[in-house]
């Protein structure tokens, strides 16, 4: 009895009892749970609690961890799943690249090789933005050569600045005309490519084929 009485003062002294508890005789029904020898057995135990909570809590503490558990077998799924979609989504943009360089327009054997590629970027596919861009003249020099009938689409006359070309166009500003010759100087380019649009989407990337001092017979350049 006086190891218990020692017991209880150890857990009163802890703060787990107060003095009313302690003073309370073992055999009341409603207190009966700070006996001390009830006391001994829950110290022999590790808790305080009894032991039904204790169970309860373990149970609700293992269903929190299989949650969490299922939650991120479930978010590693999720992500795999957009990397793969991601790399499809790439392949098939490289995919459709290689087509668009398969349908490049192919050489003509009959032109002088003395040529430049570049690739650029224009506001659209209109006549007078791909001339002034592949000849890296000024917007005013392509109106001045459009008003003084200078400038010719696949050997014709150009009869709108805003005309819409596409690949295999050529496109000529004429420079000068040597009759005795029967000759034609001029600059010219030829849309070999659309690459596709800027990042943005508000351009066109495009392959250009330049000449900046050609000279062709007459019925080579004007077709009618």
């Amino acid at each position: 009895m006086q190891s218990l009485s020692v017991q209880a003062l150890a857990l009163r002294q802890l703060g787990r009892l107060n003095s009313l508890q302690l003073l309370t005789p073992c055999h009341a029904s409603g207190l009966s749970m700070w006996c001390p020898r009830t006391l001994h057995a829950r110290q022999l135990w590790g808790s305080d609690t009894p032991q039904t909570h204790r169970t309860a809590m373990w149970l609700k503490s293992w269903d929190t961890r299989q949650s969490w558990s299922l939650h991120q077998t479930r978010l590693k799924s999720t992500r795999k799943k957009g990397k793969q979609k991601a790399v499809q989504q790439e392949e098939e943009q490289e995919d459709a690249e290689a087509s668009d360089y398969e349908d490049e327009l192919p050489d003509d054997p009959g032109l002088p090789k003395d040529y430049k590629d570049h690739e650029k970027t224009v506001q659209s596919l209109r006549f007078d933005l791909v001339l002034k861009t592949g000849l890296d003249i000024a917007r005013n020099g392509v109106e001045d050569a459009f008003y003084n009938l200078k400038l010719r689409l696949n050997g014709q006359k150009l009869t709108k600045k805003s005309k819409m070309v596409k690949v295999g166009d050529t496109l000529d500003l004429i420079l000068n005309e040597d009759k005795e010759m029967d000759t034609i100087l001029l600059k010219r380019v030829i849309l070999k490519k659309v690459v596709g649009e800027t990042k943005d989407a508000e351009k066109q990337r495009v392959l250009l084929r330049t000449w900046k001092h050609l000279q062709l017979p007459r019925k080579d350049v004007y077709k009618q």
